[in-house]
């Protein structure tokens, strides 16, 4: 039995959050990292317009703002996803119905070969 073993190339990316250096790795883009980061550094300098606080508070309440706006995110995309699936449903049954009508029309008048009729 043989094994194959993947290997993703993770890079690094050195970032600063609260005074500390962290050297973080990632087999995506980069980028992401430094946006999650720009995001969290945005939340706790919300949190000290309010005041000075301890790092690990600040930290604990970025945390909290950021579950927060996940799980906001997620009841609007629940709900969205309702509405689409309300919306598909209502349309399907107006299409069903629009269809049904014309081919009971296209039955009661019968087929005719030049479209006026006998």
């Amino acid at each position: 039995m043989s094994t194959r073993a993947e290997y993703t190339t993770k890079s690094s990316v050195e970032v600063q959050i609260l005074g500390q250096r962290f050297v973080l790795k990632t087999g995506g883009d980069t980028k992401h990292v430094e946006r999650l980061v720009n995001y969290l550094q945005r939340k706790i300098d919300e949190l000290s317009l309010s005041g000075p606080l301890p790092g690990a508070k600040l930290a604990v309440l970025a945390a909290l703002n950021i579950a927060d706006d996940y799980f906001k995110a997620l009841d609007e995309a629940r709900e969205l996803k309702h509405q689409v699936a309300k919306k598909s449903r209502s349309l399907l049954q107006e299409i069903d119905h629009y269809s049904n009508q014309h081919l009971h029309a296209v039955v009661d008048d019968g087929p005719s070969s030049n479209g006026h009729g006998k």
